[in-house]
């Protein structure tokens, strides 16, 4: 028994302990590549982050809180400051900006829940001086396509059937369209169209028993608050009896 023991134990093979893998070692080159590769992806990050917390910023702006037509004085219970996340590109006035748009004119109809913008805007009163603005009242199928506010017409009064033969034609007045229709009238379907005339052109338009509306090339706006108003000088006459001259006006 004692010797078969020590038969087992003589024959017990040693204890052999595994080898180690050798651990990863990378070359310099691929070094190099690694830390490109992290500071890309660091980059690439803060530039998202950067995107986010500028879409994220939000400026105070003017909105319109009800309609203005055309020719309005602004005023600060037509406005309203909210903020929005704005481009830098979009055409807004800002809320510090509030003192500087109270008091101004509309140049065109402003609707509710629009953005105000500058070139709504013009620093003098809509009708230019010299002016008048006259009401007309036309069928709905007579306006021309294309007509808008501050567009330039001309009048023109053809003879009816109600006026004889041999009334005298009325000369076409030019003007400027101040107020477009909303709805026609419920009896007799027209629509009522506000025109700027010259001062002595008023009356023979509020006369006309019909008038038609011609578009015209848009032209020069007196009124806008960016056009250059040349005032002539009344011209001098001399009198042939040598009496004191008399001013001759320069036709319209």
């Amino acid at each position: 028994m004692v010797l078969t023991a020590s038969r087992r134990v003589a024959t017990a093979a040693p204890t052999v302990s595994p080898a180690r893998a050798p651990g990863f070692r990378p070359s310099s080159r691929s070094r190099m590549r690694i830390a490109v590769g992290t500071l890309l992806a660091i980059a690439a990050v803060a530039v998202t982050l950067l995107i986010f917390a500028t879409a994220d910023k939000r400026v105070p702006v003017l909105q319109l809180v009800r309609d203005v037509p055309a020719g309005q004085q602004l005023s600060n219970a037509d406005l309203r400051t909210i903020e929005l996340s704005a481009d830098p590109t979009l055409a807004v006035v800002h809320a510090r900006d509030l003192r500087i748009v109270v008091g101004t004119y509309a140049r065109v109809r402003m609707v509710s829940g629009a953005l105000l913008a500058m070139p709504m805007l013009q620093s003098a009163p809509l009708v230019a001086a010299g002016s008048a603005v006259v009401a007309i009242t036309v069928p709905s199928g007579e306006l021309p396509t294309g007509l808008r506010e501050r567009s330039r017409v001309q009048l023109v009064f053809p003879i009816t059937s109600s006026q004889s033969a041999d009334s005298a034609l009325l000369a076409p007045v030019n003007g400027r369209v101040v107020g477009l229709p909303t709805t026609p009238d419920s009896v007799s379907g027209k629509l009522s169209l506000s025109i700027e005339v010259a001062v002595a052109d008023a009356v023979t338009v509020a006369r006309a028993a019909t008038v038609r509306v011609v578009l015209l090339d848009p032209g020069v706006d007196a009124a806008s608050a960016d056009a250059i108003v040349a005032v002539a000088a009344p011209a001098t006459t001399p009198a042939a009896d040598g009496s004191a001259p008399s001013s001759t006006a320069a036709p319209g």
